[in-house]
């Protein structure tokens, strides 16, 4: 039998204590949370934090999280990295403070446990991870919305761009276009000369 408490420090600032059990014959793992109330102080920084991150994102998604294991989190960073982003759990009423402090004031409300997916590189690449795996996750993982050129964007809008594909794809299908009308013009061009002579 293993008994353990374990500190750990969440994202919204509260320190969680967790305390552990687990069964020898049974093989179940049993945790209680207790939460300490964050101080004024920290939750400045946390404000601070998520507005440089804000700040510094092409674009941004909101997202529900309810029920989603550590590892599927954890894969789901992973893809964020992958695109220069990051997803960062955040309390609902810091998060709100932090937009409206930047000037992207939410009209709506948020619901559940929310997280925001801040995309660094191309404006479209967190759209297409948070939509990918909310396809997959559809339980677990649901869009908001989001930050699109600047502007507030709702679940619809964050999922459409999400579903465009990227600008490598869109040269390559206006290239094919091209190529093949190209082709049927030499080709009647081709017909015309034979019927001529």
């Amino acid at each position: 039998m293993i008994f353990s408490i374990l500190p750990e420090e969440s994202v919204d600032g509260r320190r969680a204590y967790y305390k552990s059990y687990l069964g020898s014959n049974c093989g179940f793992l049993f945790a209680d949370l207790f939460f300490m109330p964050i101080t004024r102080t920290k939750k400045e920084e946390i404000v601070r934090l998520l507005k440089e991150k804000i700040s510094k994102a092409s674009s941004l998604a909101f997202v529900k999280f309810h029920g989603l294991s550590v590892v599927k989190a954890s894969q789901l960073r992973k893809k964020f990295r992958a695109v220069d982003s990051d997803y960062t759990v955040a309390k609902k009423s810091l998060l709100k403070i932090a937009l409206k402090e930047s000037g992207k004031e939410l009209t709506a409300d948020l619901e559940g446990e929310v997280a925001l997916a801040a995309g660094y590189g191309d404006e479209l690449d967190v759209f297409k991870v948070v939509a990918e795996f909310a396809r997959k996750e559809k339980d677990v993982f649901q869009i908001l919305g989001g930050v699109f050129g600047g502007n507030i964007i709702d679940a619809q809008t964050a999922k459409a761009l999400g579903m465009i594909p990227s600008r490598e794809v869109l040269l390559a299908q206006v290239m094919r276009v091209l190529l093949g009308n190209t082709r049927k013009f030499v080709n009647i061009l081709d017909q015309l000369s034979k019927r001529s002579n």
